[in-house]
């Protein structure tokens, strides 16, 4: 081989060296904003480690941004990381203390862990930043249900159900409550409706469980 063709085969052989170089610096985040964003891309995705290790990313060149530490909550609990979770949060609440969603989110994994009084003290201070925040009436609810607070539970669920009249579980949920309180006709009307609602939305599993538990109560 020439040392004229050696010469331009190694010319090429760079160029294209450092055009994949180039493409590489492309794909590779450069801001916070870039980190972030691609951290939320791999958190609806579900993955979730790699979305960890963008705001991570975030969080290390700007400690005070908010989103980081709850999306990053996000994604610890698609790993069924709750405690980490919930130090994440408690982060953005420091940060931001009228941050609604944060309160909310730390009061559901509260609640997966069985810390109840806490997730409802989350809960609380969710409602009174927003106070038609339905999620939030919801699990609080099925908290004071876990607790034995079935009248509490009973009250929650009517927000919910104010705030959307076609939430069939409030009402499937609410007539349970009143059935363990011995209140039959009230809770059969709201299993009724939960019934009508699951039928027309096609939630044939709904449906055939609301079904079954009217049948259940009749017969009392």
């Amino acid at each position: 081989m020439s040392m004229m063709r050696a010469s331009k085969i190694w010319v090429w052989v760079m160029a294209v060296a450092l055009a994949l170089v180039a493409v590489a610096a492309c794909d590779r985040p450069e801001t916070s904003t870039d980190y972030f964003d691609r951290g939320v891309a791999r958190l609806k995705e579900g993955k979730y480690k790699g979305a960890i290790a963008d705001f991570d990313q975030v969080i290390n060149i700007r400690p005070k941004y908010t989103d980081a530490y709850t999306n990053r909550a996000s994604a610890k609990s698609g790993l069924g990381q709750y405690e980490e979770a919930i130090a994440d949060l408690d982060q953005a609440i420091r940060l931001q203390p009228d941050h609604a969603d944060a309160y909310y989110s730390r009061g559901s994994f509260k609640l997966y862990l069985g810390q109840y009084q806490d997730a409802i003290a989350d809960f609380d201070q969710a409602i009174r930043l927003q106070p038609d925040y339905v999620e939030a009436y919801n699990n609080r609810a099925v908290v004071r249900a876990n607790l034995e607070q079935y009248q509490d539970a009973i009250a929650d669920f009517d927000q919910v159900i104010l705030l959307q009249p076609d939430n069939a579980y409030a009402y499937r949920n609410r007539g349970f409550a009143k059935v363990i309180l011995g209140q039959n006709q009230g809770a059969i009307a709201d299993l009724k409706v939960a019934l009508a609602l699951a039928q027309s939305t096609g939630r044939k599993d709904l449906a055939a469980e609301t079904e079954e538990l009217i049948q259940i109560v009749e017969q009392e």
